[in-house]
């Protein structure tokens, strides 16, 4: 046990000695010459332009859906298409397609859903032919990533066109 209590301190002292590579390596480390540093890049001043437009709409705030204004003839043309007039509206067709986000698809037994986030931040599931949009769009294709829809919008002069949109995944504006 005595020989335990002196070996002990004499191992321990022995390794708080021989500091030189450390002193070698600090006295190295100063003796370097400093490197420059860059100068800092100047800054422009900053000049603040005025704002002339405030009896248009604010730009802070976001703008309303606007319903599909234009002008139909009120004549019905038998030659042409027209639209399902006495159709029951679904939820997602009071947003317009710039509003709505697809945030995902789910999928059961070979059948596809969309989720599509509403401005308000409700989720909504949507299949194969429901409607969302002011222009009547139909879905009409859903995958991973995309909606495709078919929208039939007035061409002015009684009668409507068809045209094919997508609404993307994560993003803010559906693709014409």
């Amino acid at each position: 046990m005595r020989m335990i209590c002196v070996l002990l301190p004499v191992c321990l002292l022995t390794a708080c000695g021989g500091q030189d590579d450390m002193d070698n390596y600090v006295a190295q480390t100063k003796a370097r010459q400093p490197v420059p540093i860059e100068p800092l890049p100047e800054i422009k001043p900053f000049s603040p332009m005025a704002y002339h437009l405030s009896d248009q709409r604010s730009p802070f705030i976001a703008p309303q859906p606007e319903a599909s204004s234009a002008k139909v003839d009120s004549k019905v043309k038998p030659d042409c298409a027209q639209i399902v007039a006495n159709r029951e509206k679904e939820v997602l067709e009071s947003y317009s397609l710039a509003s709505l986000i697809m945030q995902g698809s789910l999928g059961k037994q070979g059948q596809l859903w969309a989720l599509i986030r509403t401005p308000d931040g409700q989720s909504v599931r949507v299949g194969l032919n429901q409607h969302m949009g002011l222009d009547q769009g139909r879905v009409i294709r859903i995958t991973d990533t995309y909606v495709d829809l078919i929208e039939t919008i007035p061409d002015g002069k009684g009668c409507w066109v068809t045209r094919e949109t997508q609404l993307g995944m994560a993003n803010l504006e559906a693709k014409r």
